[in-house]
């Protein structure tokens, strides 16, 4: 079952942009930032608002951002808006939801629902999330792949920070590959109190497409 998940993500890779990939023009972005809030990071919710924080503090400018959380199922937890001061008031009170982690399936379904349809915004996917390195029997690759094509056509950008104590599983590696093939920034860290500074430099690369 691995190995064959491994080679359909691998496949993707000659039929996708490379890691150059650009958005054509300068339009002004909207932002999902998407957060894993699956029973794993309840023992990390410090960590995971401090580094929400410093992302809405640093980020200049006046970008559309949503918050959406994948604990399950997709959760709207902010509706896409430039007032930072309700995203501050929602990242300071973010908690789990338990379940599993959705990411890939709430990552299409904020996909469909908030930057298909923004008109003449930029499409950014700022990923924060665990991996514990499992390979679902779903067909969560399936989705992926139908997903990746769109995304990559319309110029998205991909960013990622996945917290993986060993080991990892499907979600590293679709994460790695959607990252690569839009140019973002993916960083791999094995303790979640590293996530504030992280989120620092990430926001330098989602600052820079400005």
């Amino acid at each position: 079952m691995r190995w064959l998940i491994v080679v359909l993500v691998a496949l993707l890779v000659g039929l996708s942009r490379d890691g150059t990939a650009q958005p054509g023009a300068r339009e002004p972005m909207r932002i999902v930032l998407l957060v894993d809030s699956s029973g794993t990071v309840a023992p990390m919710l410090t960590s995971f608002r401090a580094g929400l924080k410093v992302f809405l503090d640093e980020l200049p400018g006046e970008s559309e951002i949503a918050l959406v959380s994948t604990g399950g199922q997709f959760r709207m937890r902010v509706p896409p808006t430039s007032d930072r001061q309700k995203l501050r008031a929602a990242a300071g009170s973010f908690t789990a939801d338990g379940g599993s982690n959705s990411v890939v399936r709430t990552m299409v379904e904020a996909d469909t629902r908030l930057l298909k349809g923004a008109d003449r915004r930029r499409a950014v996917l700022v990923v924060i999330t665990t991996d514990r390195g499992g390979y679902p029997n779903d067909n969560s690759v399936d989705i992926y792949n139908t997903f990746v094509r769109d995304f990559l056509g319309r110029g998205g950008r991909a960013h990622a920070v996945i917290i993986r104590p060993s080991g990892g599983g499907v979600t590293s590696e679709i994460l790695e590959h959607l990252t690569e093939n839009t140019g973002g920034f993916r960083e791999t860290i094995t303790i979640a109190s590293a996530l504030p500074k992280v989120m620092k430099t990430l926001t330098e690369y989602v600052a820079a497409d400005q």
